[in-house]
Formats: structure tokens, C-alpha cells, sequence
């Protein structure tokens, strides 16, 4: 196994940690799965050898963007409905009810360590 050292801005830094306390995982291992990410995009030679788009390709890259508005919709839909539920949650609370979802850091947690993301074997 190859080790690194990098220089990388301190705010990328902060990202990287909390990235890989909220997985539970080292950080070589954000690391590694971005970089695999990362690789696995084609190259731009790659892109200008392909050409321009024929239609079907064009028609799917509409779909693909037709589908991800569609879920950016959703995901703000369900950010709006999750804050109404706090809201709600938290004014409950102040009057000693109990009402609405309470916020992800007060469910209970199972006593099992969270697991870690399987990783492709090397082919």
C-alpha cells in the first residue's frame, strides 16, 4: 500500500473529516473512493473522441436531466416537510408534549458499530 503526503486547502480538510466521522471510516478511505471516482470519469481525450452526441444519446442526456430535476424537486419537498417536523418537534418540547420527529441525533442508535462501504476488489 502506497502513503501520500498532500497539501490540500483547509476548508477540502474540514470536509474530509467530517465526511469520514459521519461513515465511521478512516480517512484514507474517503480518499480512496473519491480518487476511484474520480478515475472512473472519461478522460477528456476520451470525450472529444467520441464525437458529438447522436440523438439517442441526446434523448437519454434529456431524460438524465429531466430525472435529476425531478429528484433535486423532491429532495427540497422533503427538506420542507423535515423542517415543519422539527419545528413542530422543538414547540412541542417547549410545552412538554411529545410530537413530530425528533431530530436524526436524538433516535436511537443500534449497539453495533455502523458498517463500512464494501470496496471493489482489485481486478
Amino acid at each position: 500500500m502506497a502513503k501520500l503526503s498532500i497539501s490540500i486547502p483547509d476548508e477540502l480538510k474540514d470536509l474530509l473529516d467530517k465526511r469520514a466521522d459521519k461513515e465511521h471510516v478512516p480517512v484514507s478511505h474517503v480518499v480512496s473512493e473519491a480518487l476511484r471516482q474520480y478515475f472512473s470519469l472519461p478522460s477528456d481525450d476520451q470525450v472529444a473522441k467520441a464525437g458529438p452526441p447522436s440523438p439517442a444519446s441526446a434523448d437519454l442526456a434529456e431524460q438524465l436531466r429531466q430525472v435529476q430535476e425531478y429528484l433535486c424537486d423532491l429532495h427540497f419537498s422533503y427538506e420542507r416537510t423535515r423542517s415543519a417536523a422539527y419545528a413542530l418537534y422543538y414547540w412541542a418540547e417547549r410545552n412538554g408534549e411529545v410530537l413530530g420527529i425528533p431530530p436524526e441525533d436524538q433516535f436511537k442508535k443500534p449497539p453495533w458499530p455502523k458498517p463500512r462501504p464494501k470496496t471493489s476488489a482489485p481486478g
